[in-house]
């Protein structure tokens, strides 16, 4: 290992001219996915091995610069923005190693989880991932550090399954550190959600299992019928999925389970016509005239109520296509609650339907559930879990009216004792976060061991963590 302590300050940088995007280049400036953050950075790194991560981390420690990592950007807030230094962790990339004995697989953490699915697929025999989430476009060190999850009652969220984390600490040297159950446990707590403050993430070792399909059935339901028993759907199958369509007066009901069937796998240009072109051009006349909106979510619900079955690959039935850019919003309340919320949250939009000068949303709730966990920052910590999420599709990328409904569904979430995904936008600031998070004051000193100096201090974790006054929409993208 490279004595970067004792290298000169200028021997680093001139190693690291390779890496450091030069400010006239495109990808100088990083916007995120939905396209509603940017951010342009003092400089931009984009390192490929463990060493420049080293090097990178050091420099900035000596220069007094402030340094965050950042994957693909498919987060909808600005947790990947910063004024500082952004280093693209796309180029550390890779396969590592599997392990079928131990069940596990170690990727760089720049890894897009496609190439992960791909690499395990290739695997003799095949393996995969026991769970995931609704998409697959993120790196897995992005995926890990905001503690994202896929569904199942009996399924914790992903960074869950991880098995150990190699990190560079900002420390003199840059020394890199593994943590693990075993290694460190307060660190690797602290790094399964660790909003990119734990540490520079470059290896990530995560539980494998023999590679499966599912079988996927979907079922319309009335809102009634869903509501009435909700304690029996989510624990119906392995992966339980929700889809609520307001205007349609409606629910759809996944249910998912492993099987070693052939493949059945469901798509049709007809359907991807309808369910894709059709639905944008009806977004976008809503954008003018807002009465057609609950025509939109009706006309989404007739798409949908339809009994289907897919079998495919695990991966492939829990994924799915995100559509067009959108403003999101998810928030995490204990399992136990969900049926008064559900509930509650259907009086206001029955309400604000019934009012000309309502509230809209065109387009499903999803409700998906995760088992507890005892991750520091995760939304699942120390409880089953219901995870409640709203989207507001932006037709062509246009911008839409979305803030006042955003606000009121966060108030009713939060009102039933919910967490804010750490990957959307919210508004809580560390008071909030501690009364809702019992080892909040753990993870706070975690990043005051390994970081003294607030090298991966982003403006997201000093505003949220540190509570350093940083205007929410600091980064926010003008429209077009």
């Amino acid at each position: 290992m490279a004595d970067l302590a004792t290298q000169p300050t200028h021997e680093l940088q001139s190693a690291l001219e390779p890496v450091s995007i030069p400010t006239t280049s495109p990808r100088a400036s990083f916007t995120n996915w939905a396209k509603t953050f940017e951010c342009r950075p003092q400089r931009v790194f984009a390192p490929v091995n463990e060493l420049q991560c080293r090097q990178i981390v050091e420099l900035a420690r000596r220069e007094g610069a402030t340094l965050h990592p950042v994957g693909v950007g498919h987060s909808p807030s600005d947790l990947p923005c910063t004024k500082g230094w952004l280093v693209r962790m796309e180029g550390l990339k890779g396969m590592i190693k599997a392990d079928h004995e131990k069940r596990s697989a170690t990727f760089y953490s720049g890894t897009v989880l496609h190439a992960i699915h791909a690499d395990l697929a290739r695997c003799d025999p095949p393996l995969a991932l026991p769970n995931i989430g609704s998409i697959s476009d993120q790196t897995i060190g992005g995926l890990i550090s905001t503690a994202s999850h896929g569904s199942g009652v009996k399924f914790p969220v992903l960074s869950q399954h991880v098995r150990s984390l190699t990190l560079v600490l900002p420390l003199p040297g840059a020394p890199v550190v593994r943590a693990s159950p075993t290694e460190d446990v307060e660190l690797f707590k602290a790094s399964l959600c660790g909003l990119g403050a734990t540490g520079l993430m470059v290896q990530v070792e995560i539980e494998v299992e023999e590679a499966f399909r599912l079988r996927e059935t979907k079922e319309g339901r009335s809102v009634d019928e869903v509501l009435e028993n909700l304690d029996e759907i989510k624990q119906s199958a392995e992966h339980v999925r929700v889809w609520w369509y307001p205007d349609g007066q409606g629910m759809v009901v996944g249910r998912a389970n492993r099987t070693y069937g052939p493949a059945q796998p469901s798509a049709s240009l007809v359907g991807h016509i309808l369910g894709y072109h059709v639905t944008q051009f009806f977004l976008f006349a809503s954008r003018y005239f807002s009465f057609l909106t609950p025509w939109v979510g009706r006309w989404a619900w007739w798409l949908s109520n339809t009994d289907s079955v897919v079998v495919d690959d695990g991966y492939r039935v829990l994924n799915f296509d995100c559509l067009f850019p959108q403003y999101a919003l998810e928030w995490a309340i204990d399992a136990a609650n969900t049926k008064a919320c559900l509930q509650e949250m259907r009086e206001w939009l029955d309400k604000e339907a019934s009012d000309p000068k309502g509230l809209r949303v065109h387009f499903p709730i999803e409700i998906r559930w995760s088992s507890a966990d005892d991750i520091y920052l995760s939304p699942s910590y120390g409880r089953e879990t219901c995870w409640i999420g709203v989207v507001t599709y932006r037709p062509y990328g246009l911008p839409v009216p979305y803030r006042k409904f955003h606000e009121r569904f966060a108030d009713l979430l939060a009102s039933h004792g919910g967490r804010p995904h750490w990957a959307k936008q919210h508004a809580l600031r560390p008071k909030d976060v501690e009364a809702l998070y019992p080892k909040f004051e753990e993870f706070r000193r975690v990043i005051g061991r390994v970081d003294p100096e607030g090298v991966l201090r982003s403006e997201y974790v000093k505003r949220h963590i540190e509570g350093e006054d940083i205007a929410e929409r600091m980064f926010k993208r003008r429209p077009l």
